[in-house]
């Protein structure tokens, strides 16, 4: 085990057997099946790029597999979610991904029954029937145990495709929720989202390019408008560093132009949390969000199971935040502790 031994992850995601059955039974993308010895994804749709297999290794299903590598790297805690990267909800209609979504709840909820000291979980939603994610976020709550749900990015990407979700913001105030903000597009029936560009050279780095784009785009919406005025007992965590950072320095931006009446950043950003998931994992990246909006905004997040060995990611992220120790255990750890608490989730380690 590595010396720090409280870290606490807030962006990972699995699957349980079900979703392995449900997409497995599809003989059309989205689709899960066997290539070579392992299990891989098809996907189809908006953000799928030129498509083709994308790998699934045992650190997504295998929960043994996953506690090893979480006590081997020193991961006290993970937060589960639904990796909306993968498109399914935005390539299939309602009908054809209830059962998944379901049964991905009810398979997250036990699994935190189980292991409540090593993960909490939030709900997959649905957004091609927002009026059924209401009360699946409800259910969540109420019946599951998780605490709060997951949505794609894409959905806030401008104020007109937010408006689509105030009914889930409203449960999601009463419930006083935790809702995460994931790469991915939304269902194509909500409005407003960004275009879905196919590249034809330098794919990964466009994407990473792009990403930023819809990341910063969903910060302008939920930090610099009055959307989130309603819901003040909502918390937000946004994945990739708000997109490699860009969504921190355009609000920094913002707020010394002459043009922008920006007010304090704090308190545009007091409900939202950057995680330092994948393309927010950069050790220039995190220094620079944390320069502008403060350690207290930044939490850790490395990606597993998509990324399959945490400790890159951990050791960008603790270079970045090597100058100030106490800022590093609030992203490591602290932040993420308190943010959970929030949401009654009770984890040792770090104060």
């Amino acid at each position: 085990m590595t010396a720090y031994s409280s870290v606490i992850d807030l962006h990972t995601h699995w699957f349980p057997p079900s979703t392995l059955d449900i997409l497995g039974r599809r003989q059309n993308a989205p689709r899960i099946g066997r290539q070579g010895d392992e299990f891989a994804i098809w996907r189809t749709g908006a953000g799928a790029g030129k498509g083709g297999a994308f790998p699934l290794g045992p650190q997504w299903y295998d929960i043994k597999t996953r506690l090893a590598h979480l006590d081997d790297v020193g991961i006290a805690h993970q937060l589960l979610s639904w990796p909306t990267t993968l498109g399914v909800d935005a390539a299939l209609p309602f009908a054809d991904t209830q059962e998944l979504w379901t049964q991905w709840n009810n398979d997250t909820a036990a699994l935190v029954a189980q292991y409540p000291g090593r993960f909490s979980g939030l709900a997959a939603l649905s957004t091609d029937n927002l009026a059924w994610s209401a009360r699946e976020l409800e259910r969540g709550h109420e019946k599951l145990g998780l605490i709060g749900g997951v949505l794609p990015v894409n959905g806030f990407f401008s104020r007109q495709s937010a408006e689509a979700f105030r009914g889930i913001f409203e449960v999601a105030q009463a419930h006083r929720s935790h809702i995460y903000l994931h790469t991915g597009f939304a269902s194509p029936s909500i409005h407003g989202q960004p275009p879905d560009i196919a590249h034809e050279d330098n794919e990964a780095l466009r994407w990473v390019i792009d990403n930023g784009f819809c990341f910063a785009s969903a910060v302008a919406t939920l930090a610099f408008t009055d959307f989130l005025a309603p819901f003040p007992d909502v918390t937000l965590q946004i994945a990739m560093l708000g997109g490699t950072a860009l969504g921190a320095l355009a609000a920094e931006q913002a707020g010394v132009s002459p043009r922008v009446q920006a007010g304090p950043l704090s308190e545009h950003f007091k409900q939202i949390w950057l995680d330092t998931g994948a393309a927010g994992s950069g050790t220039a990246a995190v220094a620079a969000a944390v320069r502008v909006l403060g350690s207290n905004r930044i939490v850790f997040g490395s990606d597993y199971a998509p990324v399959p060995d945490i400790r890159p990611t951990l050791e960008r992220v603790k270079a970045a935040t090597a100058g100030d120790p106490d800022g590093q255990k609030s992203v490591l750890s602290n932040n993420a502790k308190q943010l959970l608490a929030r949401h009654g989730v009770h984890v040792a380690g770090q104060e």
